[in-house]
């Protein structure tokens, strides 16, 4: 005969027999496999025999289903009983609860040993109503628990699912749930708007105090990236405040009701291990952090102590044999760059998560991207380098790159600029700057010879060419900004086929003002030639006219043009600036 042992309360007794047929009929859909008193590898099979009939069952670790009533985990079936799988047995406990709270508040739960045939397991029942049974197999072999523990667990873990579903239909308890989230919503919505004033008064003041002095690094103003800078970190700031305070309303209430309390349990469950992670993390870091710091604070102290040097060179302070003050400044740039990658690849280990792969791919991404980037960035870099370290030019210096003339502004590592006569700059990369053709006029300039510049003229084989010289040097003397000494002088450069190319040179004090110099002499060379009969043929002429071309001195001022002045009726006698 098969019994049964009830366990409740401390209570044990002898089951009925006619409860011994439901059990029979249960006991597949409601029942896991039952575990050997040895755990072998792969257990056989055993016969089960009842009073009636002698079959054969089998007991089948297979894909494991939850049992779950109201959200609430109850337990986990993990084996097959001869066709019935875990999750066929998990729907029968479903069912079976489904047609119990059809009916009225039912009572407790309880787990009941059951031996039936070679079965031994725990059946859990509810007024004499199997539920589902458990087997020696369906508990988890990584869990310490005996069978009648995980039974007695489980059946606990019913009841307060049931209890709260009892709850569920407390209209108190309803209303109390529903008082308490729109408390915890008017909450939120005031949280919320002091989050947003509080970011609208900061941002104000960071808008405010980018209005004050200018920050500059490296001759550029940081303002602007420090107002969008700051702006950006306080509205990402804003935002996730008000996301962790959406989150915890969500999870409050949720909390406040019997069927979606598990929910907020695991979302506040999911806080606490973020935050524990976090505060894991953190103390870990800090050593790294402490190692990085140092190292940022020793090589800034170098940085300060190389950084006073080479602008104590720069400044002629201080002379060394090795350094020019020319290049004073791109040295100290070069062994800026060169220190602070030092010290970051001696940092790098000691960096917070370095050593993750996510940490190795951005480093990767990173180095690919410069790689890829960089080939016109060295290029102008180095050309830099040739243009500070030949020395052709220096700051203020009047120089012509191609056809561009102008004061050079600065020399940079990546680009030259040039203010031009017309104060317009000119910005040149190094690349084109090396490579270009460089005339500089301020160099060998000095107070007694003054910077020598010229033009050039083309006149015909008719016009005797010492004729042409005395009159390019009156022209010269007529225009005051042209030094008396050196005296300007002319030469051939060119017998072409119809002309000779005539060029005057002369000299005058700023070099930069050689523009306005140069269109006053062509304006008196123009004078001249024309008040001598001489006729200009630049840029070129296919063959010699009959008449000679010039312009008689009765119309050099017809209007629009102003009358001479009568201080200048003698050409020639002009004082001329030393």
């Amino acid at each position: 005969m098969t019994c049964r042992v009830r366990a409740s309360a401390g209570k044990v007794g002898l089951g009925r027999w006619p409860c011994l047929l439901l059990v029979l009929a249960l006991l597949a859909p409601g029942l896991s496999t039952l575990a050997q008193e040895t755990t072998p590898v792969e257990p056989a099979p055993a016969p089960a025999t009842t009073s009636a009939t002698t079959t054969t069952r089998t007991v089948v670790v297979s894909e494991p289903a939850e049992f779950v009533v109201w959200n609430r985990p109850i337990v986990m079936l993990r084996v097959q009983i001869d066709s019935i799988t875990p999750a066929e047995r998990v729907e029968r406990a479903e069912q079976q609860i489904a047609a119990i709270h059809r009916g009225d508040m039912p009572g407790n739960a309880i787990a009941v040993p059951a031996k039936i045939g070679v079965f031994n397991g725990y059946l859990v029942e509810i007024d004499d109503l199997p539920i589902f049974g458990l087997l020696p197999q369906d508990l988890d072999p990584l869990h310490p628990e005996t069978l009648e523990q995980a039974s007695t667990a489980a059946a606990q873990r019913l009841n307060a699912a049931l209890r709260l579903r009892a709850e569920h239909r407390s209209l108190p308890m309803l209303l109390r749930g529903l008082g308490l989230v729109a408390l915890a919503t008017a909450v939120l919505v005031l949280v919320v708007m002091g989050i947003i004033w509080l970011r609208r008064l900061v941002l104000r003041q960071l808008t405010a105090l980018s209005r004050g002095n200018a920050i500059t690094v490296a001759g550029v103003d940081l303002r602007p990236y420090s107002r969008a800078t700051g702006s950006a970190v306080v509205n990402a700031m804003a935002l996730g405040a008000q996301l962790i305070c959406g989150y915890l309303w969500l999870a409050f209430a949720l909390l406040q009701f019997s069927f979606t309390r598990p929910w907020g349990e695991g979302l506040g469950l999911w806080l606490l291990d973020l935050l524990g992670e976090f505060s894991h993390a953190i103390l870990h870091a800090i050593p790294g952090l402490f190692t990085v710091a140092m190292i940022f604070v020793l090589t800034r102290f170098v940085a300060d102590l190389i950084k006073g040097f080479f602008k104590r060179v720069e400044a002629g302070w201080l002379r060394v044999h090795w350094l020019e003050a020319e290049t004073a400044r791109a040295t100290r740039r070069l062994v800026m760059v060169l220190l602070w990658l030092f010290a970051l690849t001696v940092a790098y280990p000691f960096i917070p998560g370095s050593q993750t792969d996510a940490f190795k791919g951005i480093s990767v991404l990173a180095g690919l991207m410069l790689s890829l980037g960089a080939a016109g960035f060295v290029n102008q870099v180095m050309s830099g380098f040739v243009v500070v370290y030949s020395r052709s030019v220096r700051t203020g210096e009047f120089v012509e790159v191609g056809a561009t003339q102008g004061t050079i502004t600065e020399v940079g590592m990546l680009a030259t600029k040039l203010l031009t006569a017309t104060r317009e700059e000119v910005t040149i990369p190094n690349a084109v700057f090396v490579t270009s053709s460089l005339t500089n006029f301020s160099r060998h300039a000095d107070a007694a010879h003054g910077s020598t510049i010229g033009t050039t003229v083309t006149i015909g084989y008719d016009a005797p060419w010492r004729q042409v010289h005395a009159m390019l040097i009156m022209a010269a003397e007529r225009t005051r900004a042209i030094r008396r000494q050196p005296k300007p002088r002319v030469v051939q450069r060119q017998l072409d086929d119809f002309y000779v190319a005539y060029r005057l040179l002369f000299a005058i004090d700023r070099p930069e003002t050689q523009l306005f110099v140069l269109s006053e002499l062509h304006g008196h060379i123009q004078d001249v030639f024309n008040e001598y009969g001489v006729q200009i043929l630049s840029p070129h002429f296919n063959s010699q006219p009959p008449d000679t071309v010039v312009v008689p001195e009765a119309d050099w001022h017809n209007p629009p043009a102003a009358p001479p002045e009568p201080h200048v009726a003698t050409p020639g006698r002009t004082e001329m600036s030393g």
